[in-house]
């Protein structure tokens, strides 16, 4: 089964998958990195801050131990790399008058994951990207937040889409 086929499957069985599990631990990395001031530093092996704490389940039948280590620093990695990238596509895409420190810091957080996913993770499908960070948004939000995080997501691929395509938006 491929990474992406694994992805649909988590999403369609009501459980909360490898995959899941690391985009909700890498929203909460991000977040707290952004709360404390903490730098996280480009290709750190984040596996070690999971080796030392003990087993945290999330259902009866999947824990901590089970999360998609090499995803989550992958995922943690490619947005600490390319933050003023992924920061830039996301305020192209606000309303005029917003800035980035207006947005609530979780918010931030899912934004910032769900473009570096979608712009330089191209493993997994745009439609599960979306999905991903919609059910992730839900454990935060109300509705109208999760359709502003779908919105934005979806404009930031549309002009990705055009600026690889050579077309001017």
């Amino acid at each position: 089964m491929t990474n992406s086929e694994n992805d649909q499957r988590e999403n369609h069985n009501g459980r909360c998958g490898r995959r899941s599990m690391a985009r909700f631990y890498a929203v909460q990395m991000i977040y707290s990195a952004e709360l404390t001031g903490a730098t996280i530093e480009p290709n750190t092996n984040v596996q070690g801050e999971f080796n030392d704490c003990e087993e945290i389940f999330i259902t009866e039948d999947l824990s901590t131990t089970e999360m998609d280590l090499e995803f989550y620093q992958k995922l943690i990695n490619v947005a600490n790399r390319n933050l003023p990238e992924i920061d830039a596509a996301i305020i192209a895409h606000l309303t005029d008058g917003w800035k980035m420190n207006r947005l609530d810091s979780v918010m931030r957080a899912i934004l910032r994951l769900g473009t570096a996913e979608l712009l330089y993770l191209k493993e997994v499908p745009s439609n599960v990207v979306f999905n991903e960070y919609l059910e992730l948004s839900k454990s935060f939000f109300e509705k109208k937040d999760t359709s502003f995080i779908n919105g934005l997501l979806n404009s930031v691929l549309i002009a990705s889409s055009i600026h690889l395509s050579g077309n001017k938006v």
